[in-house]
C-alpha cells in the first residue's frame, strides 16, 4: 500500500478552500490513485502560532469508484522557541487533524521537535540549504520516539537549485538516521509534479537508500505514521 502524506491544500485566500482550490486538489488525488497510491493526506500549513479559533479547512473528497484512504494533516512552521505552539492532542484544534507535522526553522526548535514536541512528522525544507547541521544524537531522539522525517520531491521537480539542495540534504538525513524513520512525500502543488511510486523508489536509491528501504518510505513507514497519529 503506497501513501502520499503531503498534498498541500492550504486555502489560497481566506479560511476555506475555493472552488478552484478544490478542483486542483481533485486533479492531484485522482492522478495519485491512477498512479497506484492507496492513501493520501491533505496538508494544511500554518506559519507561527495557530489562532485560538482555528477551524480545520480540510475536506475529504467524495471519490466514487476510487478506493483511497484519506487523512487530514496539519503542518506548523515554527520559528520562535519562546512561543507555546500547543503541540499536543489536548488542543482541540490540533486534535481535529489526523496527522500533526512540524517544520522547525532553526536548530533550537529542531532539537525541541526531536526531543519534546508531540508530533508525528518532522518536515524540514530540504529544497533550501539547511541553517544547521543534522546530528545523529538529536535525530536519534526523534527515531526513539517514533517520529518520522519527511523528504518532499515536488520542489525538486520545479527547480534545479532545489533539486541539488534536496539531494545534498537528503543524503545528510539518510546518513544520520541510517535510513530509519524516513517517509517520502510529493508536496506537489500541481498534478504534473506527481510521480508514480516506483519512480520515487528509484529516486530513493539515488539518494542512498537501498531499494527495500526506499519502498518502505512510501509504504510501511507511512503506515507507521498513521498509526502513531
Amino acid at each position: 500500500m503506497f501513501y502520499d502524506l503531503n498534498i498541500p491544500v492550504t486555502p489560497s485566500s481566506g479560511s476555506t478552500p475555493s472552488a478552484q482550490d478544490q478542483l486542483e486538489t481533485r486533479k492531484r488525488v485522482e492522478l495519485l490513485a491512477h498512479l497506484g497510491y492507496q492513501a493520501v493526506a491533505y496538508n494544511n500549513e500554518i506559519t507561527g502560532k495557530m489562532p485560538q479559533n482555528h477551524v480545520n479547512p480540510v475536506t475529504k473528497l467524495a471519490l466514487p469508484g476510487i478506493n483511497l484512504k484519506q487523512y487530514s494533516r496539519l503542518t506548523l512552521v515554527v520559528d520562535d522557541i519562546s512561543q507555546n505552539y500547543g503541540l499536543n492532542t489536548n488542543n482541540p484544534s490540533i486534535a481535529s487533524y489526523d496527522i500533526l507535522a512540524v517544520n522547525p526553522t532553526n536548530e533550537k526548535l529542531f532539537q525541541a521537535a526531536c526531543g519534546t514536541f508531540e508530533v508525528d512528522i518532522i518536515s524540514l525544507d530540504m529544497s533550501a540549504r539547511l541553517p544547521f547541521y543534522l546530528k545523529h544524537s538529536t535525530v536519534g531522539l526523534a527515531v526513539e520516539r517514533g517520529i518520522y522525517f519527511e523528504l518532499c520531491y515536488g520542489a525538486a521537480i520545479r527547480d534545479a537549485t532545489a533539486r541539488r539542495n534536496l539531494i545534498s540534504n537528503a543524503q545528510s538525513l539518510i546518513r544520520v538516521t541510517r535510513g530509519k524513520n524516513i517517509i517520502i512525500s510529493s508536496q506537489a502543488m500541481r498534478a504534473m509534479e506527481l510521480r508514480g511510486p516506483y519512480d520515487i523508489v528509484n529516486f530513493g536509491t539515488l539518494l542512498g537508500l537501498n531499494q527495500a528501504v526506499a519502498k518502505d518510505c512510501l509504504s510501511s513507514h507511512c503506515r507507521a505514521v498513521a498509526m502513531h497519529a
